[in-house]
Order: structure tokens, then sequence, then C-alpha cells
């Protein structure tokens, strides 16, 4: 099944490595329709699993497993913990395609300080982690902020967590 000159490459690393086809899928793009219809085209193609743009909106995400239930693939949902209330008025203002509803964002303006942002945050995440989990089995996790030393700690944490889990 392989070409001629790569057979050198083969007895050089072995085997081939097993791959498997995994897409990205937004649950709370603003046009779910047009986001499903290109999902079908993904699954036409071979699609195995999907992974999640951020989920903060549960909500959403249950109507959006409802609505692909059909395709019978494993679904990957990202939680992104907010390390302030900056970070989370970007995340809904900025960033094509997320939707943070505003009870999230109405607890993080309500956080006092620095420290007390990035605890929030990570409530949120682990809430949110831990609601997912009772939808879903597989859950992807890590830090938003490029200041990672901010809540370093924690997102080690919560990352323990989410690996534990599984």
């Amino acid at each position: 099944p392989f070409p001629t000159h790569y057979r050198h490459m083969l007895q050089a690393f072995g085997a081939p490595t097993a791959l498997h086809l995994g897409v990205s899928v937004n649950p709370s793009a603003a046009n779910l329709n047009d986001e499903l219809r290109r999902f079908e085209y993904k699954v036409e193609a071979g699609a195995e699993f999907v992974v999640t743009r951020p989920v903060f909106d549960l909500q959403g995400f249950d109507r959006f497993l409802r609505r692909i239930e059909s395709a019978r693939l494993p679904v990957v949902a990202a939680v992104l913990p907010f390390d302030s209330a900056k970070s989370a008025e970007f995340m809904a203002n900025e960033v094509p395609g997320v939707f943070v509803p505003e009870t999230v964002l109405d607890r993080m303006r309500r956080a006092a300080g620095p420290q007390a942002e990035a605890a929030e945050g990570l409530a949120i995440a682990r809430g949110t982690a831990d609601a997912l989990l009772q939808r879903w089995k597989g859950l992807q996790g890590g830090p938003q902020s490029r200041d990672k030393r901010t809540h370093r700690d924690d997102v080690a944490a919560l990352r323990c967590r989410l690996r534990s889990i599984f």
C-alpha cells in the first residue's frame, strides 16, 4: 500500500502510526444550523471524534449534544478557566463563536481583586467540568492566560482533577 520510495523509511521507523481523525466543532456557534451542516461534512469525510471550543453555556451544550447524537462520535469538551474578569469579558466580546452567559460574567465581575478573580474563574471551570462529566466522558482543560503564574498551581490542580477522572 505504500509507494516504493517510502519502504526505506518504513524499515528505519517501523510500522506507520495509527492516527485518528478528530474534528473541531463549536457548540455555541451563532448559527448552529450552519455549524452542524459543516459538522455533517466532517462526519461524512471520516471524523472519528469531536473536540469543542470552550464550553461555558451548559444548556447550549445540551442542545448541541442532542443535535449530533446520531453521529455517535465521542466528544471532548473544552473547559477553560478565566484568570480575571477582564479575560472573561474579552472571551465574551472579542472571541468569535464563543458564548459566555451573563451569569458567568456576573460571577467574575463580583470577584474583588486579581486573586479572587482567578479563584472564581477556577471555581467556574470546576463547576463546568463537573456538570459536563455528568453529560459526557471527555474533557480537555488548561490555562487561558499568557501569564500562567497568575494561577498556575490551581490550573495544575484542575488538570490533575481532569486526568484523575479518566
